[in-house]
């Protein structure tokens, strides 16, 4: 018996280690690829909106929003309500801390 999107979809996120980053979409599969691109163009996002986008029920998508916010690529907003929860999703820069390259660069070049 072939899993479901959702048993796929936990299953991918559950087996990764590390953080995971903006870049890192594409190597899901669909449909978390499609609704994690989407909720990362958005900024912020609800509940309804994601398990939409993802094609599950609202208690699947909340399991997956926890596997999200514990590999650092969303966190609950602080314009949830008690009737919905809303996300926003972090930028690499968040994640991956920006730094300027060593002024030795060019030398590591030639």
């Amino acid at each position: 018996m072939s899993e479901t999107n959702f048993e796929r979809t936990v299953s991918e996120l559950q087996n990764r280690k590390e953080d995971i980053r903006p870049s890192d979409v594409i190597l899901f599969s669909e449909p978390l690829r499609s609704a994690l691109n989407y909720v990362i163009r958005l900024g912020r996002f609800s509940l309804t909106e994601f398990s939409e986008k993802l094609g599950f029920t609202r208690e699947q998508a909340r399991k997956v929003t926890e596997l999200l916010i514990q590999r650092n690529l969303i966190v609950v907003s602080r314009f949830s309500t008690t009737d919905e929860t809303y996300y926003e999703s972090r930028l690499s820069a968040l994640t991956r801390p920006l730094s300027r390259p060593s002024l030795d660069i060019w030398k590591k070049i030639d």
